[in-house]
C-alpha cells in the first residue's frame, strides 16, 4: 500500500483560519464576560460599604477651647470615624443663646480648604444655622505625602469612600455639641462634596434637606461630553483614560442614588459657563431626583466662580434652608 495514503495531510490536520477566528473570539468573549463579572462584583461590594452605616466608636468629641467671635463661636474638635482615624472638624456656632440651632454640615470641593468657613459664617449664624465643616482625607491636617500614579487614584477613592462614611459618623457626634439640634441636620455640598454628599445622604434619614452646587450625574455622560474633554487632543491620556476611570468610579456615581433622596427636598445649584461639567449631566441628575426639588443657574464657570455667583448662591442657599426648617418645624 502507498505510504503517502497513510500519512496524514499537515493541512488537514490544521485548523482552518475560519476555526481559529472562532475560537479567538469565544476566548476574547469569554475574558471580557470574565473582566465585567469581576468589576460588577467589586461595584457590588462598593456599594454595600457605603450603603452601610459605619460602627460607632467610643472615643466620642475631643472639643478645644471656644474661640468668641461676637455674634457667632468658632468650635474646633475631631471624633474618630473609624479606630484611630481621627476627622478634624471646624464648627461655627451661634452665640450662646440656651437653644438648639438647626445644623449645615458643609462638604467642600476637591480643591477647596475648610478655612473658607471665615467668609460665610457671619450670614450661615444670621441666618439661625450653626455650620459644620469636616477636614476630608488627605487635606489640612489629614494630608499626608504627595502619592503618584496607582497610589493617587487608590488616596481618591478612599477619599470619595472615607467623605460618605464620614459625614454619616458626624451625624452620629453632633448630639454632643452644644448649641446644635440634632433632629435638624441638612447638608450641603460643592462640586466633589455635592457629588459625595448625594450617597451619604441617599442612606442617612437624618439629614432632612441638602442644597447640591455644581454637582452633575452620569459619569460616562461627563467625560464625554465635558467641556473640558473635549479641548483635548484625541491623543491626549486623558481623553483616552477617562471613559475607563469613569467606569471603576461607576459605584460613586450621584445618579445612582439620588432617586433614593426623596420625599426630602433638594436644591440644585449650577453655573452657566461650567467648564468642567456639562449641561447635559446636570439635567441627568436633575432629572433622576425626586421631587420635591428645584434648580437655579447662576452667571459664573466653575474652577473660579465669580464673587457675585457666590454670594447669590449662598444667600439663595441659606433662605431655601430657612424654608424647609420651617416646614419641618410645623
Amino acid at each position: 500500500m502507498n505510504a503517502a495514503l497513510l500519512s496524514p495531510d499537515p493541512a488537514a490536520a490544521r485548523p482552518s483560519g475560519k476555526r481559529r477566528l472562532f475560537k479567538a473570539a469565544l476566548c476574547a468573549g469569554a475574558a471580557v464576560l470574565m473582566i465585567f463579572g469581576a468589576k460588577r462584583g467589586a461595584d457590588y461590594l462598593v456599594l454595600r460599604e457605603i450603603r452601610a452605616r459605619a460602627p460607632q466608636v467610643a472615643a466620642g468629641l475631643k472639643m478645644d477651647p471656644p474661640e468668641n467671635r461676637g455674634a457667632y463661636v468658632i468650635q474646633k474638635f475631631s471624633f474618630e470615624s473609624a479606630p484611630g482615624q481621627k476627622v478634624p472638624v471646624t464648627a461655627v456656632l451661634p452665640a450662646a443663646d440656651g437653644r438648639r440651632h438647626p445644623t449645615i454640615i458643609f462638604l467642600y470641593g476637591i480643591g477647596m480648604k475648610m478655612k473658607l468657613y471665615d467668609e460665610v459664617s457671619e450670614a450661615v449664624t444670621r441666618a439661625g444655622f450653626a455650620l459644620v465643616i469636616p477636614e476630608q482625607y488627605g487635606r489640612g491636617e489629614r494630608a499626608g505625602v504627595k502619592s503618584k500614579g496607582v497610589e493617587k487614584f487608590l488616596d481618591v477613592r478612599r477619599r470619595i469612600v472615607l467623605t460618605i462614611l464620614e459625614t454619616r459618623r458626624l451625624a452620629d457626634e453632633l448630639s454632643g455639641l452644644p448649641g446644635v439640634d440634632p433632629e435638624r441636620i441638612y447638608l450641603w455640598g460643592a462640586s466633589f462634596g455635592a457629588m459625595t454628599g448625594c450617597p451619604a445622604m441617599a442612606y442617612d434619614q437624618r439629614f432632612k434637606a441638602a442644597v447640591f452646587t455644581v454637582a452633575a450625574g452620569d459619569l460616562q455622560r461627563i467625560v464625554r461630553d465635558s467641556p473640558y474633554i473635549r479641548k483635548k487632543s484625541i491623543f491626549s491620556w486623558e481623553k483616552a483614560a477617562a471613559p475607563l476611570i469613569a467606569e471603576i468610579f461607576r459605584p460613586f456615581d450621584p445618579l445612582l442614588h439620588v432617586g433614593r433622596i426623596a420625599p426630602r427636598p433638594l436644591l440644585f445649584q449650577n453655573t452657566l459657563h461650567d467648564e468642567l461639567l456639562p449641561v447635559s449631566a446636570v439635567q441627568a441628575l436633575y432629572a433622576a431626583a425626586g421631587q420635591p426639588k428645584d434648580i437655579r443657574w447662576y452667571e459664573s464657570p466653575h474652577d473660579r466662580p465669580v464673587r457675585k455667583a457666590i454670594e447669590d448662591a449662598v444667600r439663595d442657599g441659606l433662605a431655601w434652608l430657612q424654608e424647609q426648617d420651617r416646614a419641618l418645624a410645623k
